[in-house]
């Protein structure tokens, strides 16, 4: 929380920070921003800014290619000295454009790692200077490296580089960028909220351009729009509580090279706010947002900045934060050296445990050590050492002598028995115990029945108890029940009705159909079940065989697939047949050389990236280099005559591997781990290997290293291998691991 002073207002510390959601300056007044954006390489001087824009004590310079801190000290310099807050931010995305509007994705890498160190280095040459601060990456993308949206992710990158600042020591204010879209709900939706309740001196970045209200004219709309936009933000806190707001960017176009139809609302708006503002941006503009002219004159749009500049902005109250009077810990409250916390006296004062130590508001409270557990008794203070001693607060010293071993705290309450829960059942031989409601505990031993542990009443052969709706029940050998009136056993020749409830009925699971469109290759030991829950598979020999047993009616067999609910084959001719049970004959008669599978993914040679989301479809490049995304399950992938790269986020996918010089598949994952198979029969094809398993080593190798395998093969029998694919991940692979997953 803030300093207060006696009369309310903020203290003066030299530097800016946040409480209650406003910004205070270094001479303890609120700071409201009144700015504009500056773009690096194209930045006025101190005076032509201050001509221009009198009143102006806020610059957020965007900087576009990590700017050193020894190109940049000279103009910051020369603008904090005249008191003028400079916010450097990164300006720049992954793909190189320097745009905003989440442009590209999110940083990972080499990216990550120079933008960090860029963060560092400037947090640390402008330490000493309150009047900088810093900004996170500009309009960041959501968008992870699979092409996913992830704001955790954003969340998570903006975590990053708030960790990079202050790193160093600096502890100046960091403006986080806010994402949204034309809905308030949109904006902060999917961040992650503790990634900020554990930050410092942050400042909510909102940007405001007039697409966020589709264009309305009408100034409600526009204004309400962006009071929502702000609220809804304002709903993730800092460890300051509710998080101030600047809107870093906000001007009369959002493309830049058209006046938006509603941009005197947006400004409008957005200098009535009441919030602190930066307008993008200083220089002519493309042609539409430029606040000077070509002349250098200020343009109409910068005219209307520099008013509002001058006029000193809206200015919101100081409103120094409720201080709420402190209210004593609750009688015989405990605080354990291990636990965060503290305690609080009638006079409002703190006790902690530190290192052993009581401290009281902070300071060290008399003389203690091997402190373990402090107590609030009766409105007075006690500690216990490692000793199991006592002493109690005086109100200036602890009480003298060597301590007493009585506690101070009242004696717990015995522990209540917890009842065993309805329907609990032990039977003979087993040292389990039942208790019931009144916390008595029954046991079996010899056939008996023991009350804590004492016979209970009479019996004989007992071989289970059962504790059902308060009751204590008995069953002998004979099946029959008897039940504990309280005294005794219930009287009479007991009863062959169990109270136990019946058991469910044991309903056999329905069998589960394989997924439309599964496909199984000879050579796979995989099996399709069909809605009968039968099972297909492919024999060694080249026949379909259902549950087991051979059709002797098949020949050649080189695929089977399920399609919507159909059996079929395909032999060496590349014909079909299909069938609809394992009796209803095979069609038709002659076979069909249409396939009944999916029509294939074919990626062209000029496709640099695919993403394929279907599941139980084959997908074929034949030439061309490519970014593959394989999204979907039970897929066969057929890539080669070019380097391709394949991120698989699916399951229980096939590859062809190429042969040899025609081609390369490198995985970005360890594939052999997802249920993934490498059909090699291609590759091995066009090799002279004879088919003998005991010589393929002599063709097939497989080396590691720290970033994963790579997949060689050699045209002839211990000649020169050709890697045909990498895996990345798969840092302990060999040859006898991926067979495993592989057809041959």
């Amino acid at each position: 929380m803030a300093s207060i002073t006696s009369s309310g207002a903020y203290a003066a510390t030299g530097a800016f920070y946040t409480t209650a959601g406003q910004i205070i300056g270094p001479n303890g007044s609120p700071f409201v921003a009144r700015g504009i954006d500056v773009m690096e390489g194209n930045q006025p001087t101190l005076s032509q800014l201050q001509s221009d824009f009198p009143g102006v004590n806020f610059v957020r310079l965007a900087i576009y290619d990590f700017a050193s801190p020894a190109a940049l000290l000279s103009y910051v310099n020369s603008l904090t000295a005249a008191g003028i807050v400079v916010e450097l931010e990164d300006h720049s995305n992954s793909n190189g454009s320097n745009a905003g509007g989440g442009s590209g994705t999110i940083f990972t890498g080499s990216q990550l790692t120079t933008e960090l160190n860029w963060y560092s280095s400037i947090a640390t040459a402008f330490k000493a200077n309150p009047y900088v601060w810093f900004g996170t990456n500009n309009e960041p993308s959501e968008i992870d490296s699979s092409g996913n949206t992830d704001p955790a992710a954003l969340s998570t990158w903006q975590q990053q580089t708030y960790n990079a600042v202050r790193a160093t020591g600096n502890t100046s204010p960091i403006m986080v960028e806010m994402n949204g879209g034309n809905t308030p709900s949109s904006f902060g939706q999917g961040y992650t909220p503790s990634v900020y309740a554990g930050m410092t001196n942050i400042v909510w970045d909102v940007h405001y351009y007039g697409w966020l209200t589709n264009y309305s004219t009408d100034q409600a709309t526009v204004t309400a729009n962006l009071a929502a936009d702000i609220a809804q933000s304002q709903t993730l806190t800092s460890a300051n509580g509710k998080v101030p707001v600047i809107i870093g960017e906000y001007g009369n176009s959002t493309n830049g090279s058209t006046v938006d139809a509603n941009g005197n609302q947006v400004i409008s708006a957005v200098q009535n706010s009441g919030f602190g503002s930066a307008a993008w941006a200083w220089g002519t503009g493309y042609p539409a947002d430029g606040l000077t002219t070509a002349s250098g004159g200020l343009s109409s749009y910068g005219q209307q900045v520099a008013t509002w500049i001058a006029a000193g902005g809206t200015v919101p109250p100081v409103v120094p934060p409720v201080v709420p009077p402190k209210t004593p810990s609750a009688n015989d409250s405990v605080l354990l050296a291990t636990a965060t916390g503290s305690l609080t006296d009638a006079s409002g004062n703190a006790w902690t445990i530190v290192n052993g130590v009581v401290d009281e508001n902070g300071a060290a409270a008399g003389v203690s050590s091997g402190v373990t557990e402090l107590a609030y008794v009766n409105a007075t203070i006690w500690q216990e050492n490692a000793s199991s001693l006592w002493w109690s607060w005086s109100g200036t010293a602890w009480s003298t002598g060597a301590g007493t071993s009585t506690s101070p705290l009242p004696a717990p309450p015995p522990a209540k028995p917890t009842a065993s829960a309805n329907d609990t059942v032990v039977l003979a031989g087993s040292s389990a115990a039942i208790t019931d409601a009144a916390g008595n505990t029954w046991t079996l031993a010899g056939g008996v029945v023991n009350e804590n542990g004492a016979a209970a009443g009479l019996s004989a052969g007992v071989t289970e108890i059962a504790y059902v709706n308060g009751t204590v029940w008995q069953e002998n050998a004979s099946a029959l029940w008897w039940s504990w009136t309280g005294t005794a056993w219930s009287t009479g020749s007991g009863t062959t009705t169990s109270p136990l409830p019946a058991p469910p009925p044991v309903t056999p699971p329905a069998p589960v159909a394989s997924p439309n469109d599964t496909m199984v290759l000879a050579g796979s030991t995989a099996a399709i079940t069909d809605a009968s829950g039968n099972k297909w598979t492919i024999t060694s020999t080249g026949q379909v065989a259902v549950n087991g047993v051979a059709d002797t009616t098949t020949a050649n067999v080189t695929e089977l697939a399920y399609v919507n609910k159909v059996i079929w084959q395909e032999n060496t001719a590349k014909l079909w047949w299909g069938e609809t049970s394992p009796t209803a004959g095979w069609a038709p008669s002659a076979g069909t050389a249409t396939s009944p599978l999916p029509v294939p993914v074919a990626i062209a040679s000029t496709t640099a990236s695919s993403t394929v989301t279907q599941s139980q479809i084959s997908v074929v490049a034949t030439a061309g280099t490519h970014l593959v995304f394989i999204k979907g399950s039970g897929d066969f992938v057929s890539l080669s005559g070019g380097a391709d790269t394949i991120t698989d986020t699916g399951s229980g996918n096939t590859y062809i591997l190429p042969a040899a010089g025609k081609g390369t598949d490198s995985f970005t994952n360890n594939i052999l781990t997802i249920g993934d198979t490498l059909d090699l029969k291609v590759a091995l094809a066009a090799t002279d290997w004879s088919g003998t398993a005991s010589t393929l080593a002599k063709y097939l190798t497989v080396t590691d290293t720290a970033k994963g395998a790579t997949v060689s093969i050699a045209p002839t029998s211990g000649g020169i291998g050709v890697a045909i694919a990498s895996i990345g991940g798969a840092t302990t692979a060999n040859l006898t691991s991926v067979l495993a997953h592989s057809f041959t």
